[in-house]
């Protein structure tokens, strides 16, 4: 395999094709310390929730360490229309939480924001969610 040259990963982006079924995404940081922290019980609560909400255009990712050790276990929330949220420490009620409220109703569940972009940094985030991208 040759090396990329600049501009080829997003060329490489380009080409693939986003399932249009899936409308978002959450990805639980499943390092040492998030396991450690709770992480599997956090997962298996999230997937049990979107089950028995009958959610399938959600997908569930587990994840190296995001860096975030303090705020174990945590996880990033993506869903269209909104900015991505890292929550962190996320027990059974918060997992159910994000379920319910961050995916289902678009409410972002305040107390375990650990970061969310804001209008100066994340502007083209903003924009695409105003826009309903």
């Amino acid at each position: 395999m040759s090396k990329m040259k600049k501009g080829d990963l997003a060329l490489h982006r380009k080409s693939i094709k986003k399932d249009k079924r899936i409308k978002g995404e959450i990805m639980i940081s499943m390092g040492t310390c998030g396991i450690a922290a709770g992480a599997s019980e956090t997962l298996k609560h999230i997937k049990e929730t979107l089950e028995e909400n009958g959610i399938k255009d959600i997908l569930v990712r587990k994840t190296g360490c995001l860096g975030l050790c303090f705020c174990e276990p945590n996880l990033a929330v993506r869903v269209d229309g909104m900015p991505e949220i890292f929550y962190g420490n996320v027990d059974e009620k918060t997992a159910m939480d994000i379920v319910t409220e961050h995916i289902m109703k678009k409410q972002i569940v305040k107390n375990n924001v650990v970061f969310m972009p804001t209008k100066d940094t994340g502007k083209k985030i903003f924009n695409d969610a105003e826009a309903g991208k």
